[in-house]
């Protein structure tokens, strides 16, 4: 359970957070702070000042072709970042109070990089939490054991079939099998270092699933296999369609024509409830009517018009070092609005190589950007798209330019990265 903190109303209603939270949420004195009203609270955000998380693509090579994979509809030089490079992240880290957390992950495997384990043991030296997304096919005993040995803190795997037709079927290989084998053992690896408890040791587990026509209906059983394996988180995310055979295998088509205005329907709330076929039918007719709907206690589609990579106080880094503000812009690559092609280009706000991590993160003009994804005031590309201008990233009829967010399938909450 969350540990629950309570603050303090001084005398003039100034609200006085616990010094533990606030250290933990980054703010520090004479910071803004943002507060939106959340039901019956409100929601306190991190101020856009704090790093908090740091992508690291150490390679964009990767030993699988998966369909559903950006790497087919690009053309880029492959490489893999040096280890120097790595360092200088990590010497630009050094001096902050709060070590963010290091994500392994962008459009490779980081385990066919050669320097892999070197960097994460490095990065668990430096003090920092460090987390990892594999297709698992690399897991080999020695790879796991020395996972575990450096406490390496989460390991994602994607996995998006139970069965190893369905996993073939998207993966475009036949390797479940030997990711079940790998994922078996790393668990036993872990139960010989801390004991017989599923929350036991790290690396903690998730599973990340990509849901599709052709899979939707493995989800359960994805989820059931995952727990057999020790999974204590799962990530599921629409697939993104860069052509027109993903397009079909489309789960969201009717969602992105949700117009913002849809804020003015009413809002539902429903209890706890046994989930059965009676359920499932009656909830199955309120969703598909588009009603606003609070479901245990949380608001659906609450998460719109937000840049999750913002909200983790987040940035990446390619694997050459050029810095870019999310994921979705390390790299020019094009994707499907509805039925309408759209181009989003590549966008940097600055390069390791030239300008120290923490400069490009202070920068003002990128600060002055990462406050207008917070406030994201772009024009509605996901839901009108109806114009030329919805065909790029490049400007909107709102004027804003490059990068424009309105079109960003990650910011209505319909494509997501663990």
């Amino acid at each position: 359970m969350p540990k629950i903190h309570h603050a303090q109303v001084d005398e003039h209603g100034n609200i006085i957070l616990p010094p533990e939270l606030a250290r933990d949420l980054g703010i520090l004195p004479g910071d803004t702070v943002r507060v939106e009203p959340n039901g019956h609270g409100v929601h306190l955000r991190s101020p856009l000042t704090t790093l908090k998380r740091v992508y690291v693509e150490i390679t964009n090579k990767c030993n699988l072709n998966c369909a559903t994979c950006m790497r087919n509809v690009w053309d880029v030089k492959y490489g893999g970042m040096s280890l120097d490079t790595f360092k200088r992240i990590l010497s630009n880290l050094e001096n902050l109070p709060q070590k963010p957390e290091l994500f392994f992950g962008g459009y490779g495997e980081p385990l066919s990089h050669p320097d892999c384990l070197e960097m994460v043991r490095l990065a668990k030296k430096a003090g920092h939490e460090v987390a990892l997304i594999s297709n698992g096919i690399l897991l080999t005993e020695q790879v796991s054991q020395r996972l575990v040995d450096l406490r390496l803190d989460m390991l994602w795997v994607s996995l998006d079939g139970a069965s190893p037709e369905c996993y073939m079927d998207v993966r475009l290989g036949d390797a479940l099998p030997l990711v079940i084998e790998n994922l078996s053992r790393l668990r036993m690896q872990k139960y010989k270092s801390f004991g017989f408890s599923t929350w036991a040791g790290v690396p903690k587990l998730g599973i990340a699933f990509v849901a599709m026509r052709r899979n939707i209906h493995d989800l359960n059983e994805v989820i059931k296999l995952g727990m057999r394996l020790g999974a204590v988180e799962f990530s599921v995310s629409n697939v993104l369609a860069h052509n027109a055979e993903l397009l079909a295998e489309n789960l969201y088509l009717r969602s992105m024509n949700v117009a913002p205005s849809a804020q003015m329907s009413p809002l539902i709330h429903f209890p706890l409830m046994d989930i059965n076929e009676q359920t499932v039918e009656a909830l199955s007719a309120v969703l598909n009517g588009m009603n606003r709907l609070e479901l245990f206690g949380g608001t659906l589609n609450q998460n719109r018009d937000q840049c999750p990579f913002v909200e983790r106080g987040s940035l990446a880094v390619r694997q050459d070092g050029k810095v870019s503000p999310c994921l979705p812009l390390l790299y020019t690559h094009e994707h499907y609005l509805d039925t309408r092609k759209r181009s989003s280009k590549e966008f940097f706000v600055g390069d390791i190589h030239q300008t120290s991590l923490l400069d490009i993160w202070n920068d003002s003009e990128y600060l002055k950007l990462r406050k207008r994804l917070e406030d994201f005031d772009f024009s509605p590309c996901v839901f009108c798209n109806s114009c030329e201008l919805a065909n790029e990233n490049m400007e909107d009829c709102f004027g804003n330019v490059q990068p424009t967010c309105g079109g960003c399938l990650w910011a209505q909450g319909l494509i997501r990265c663990p």
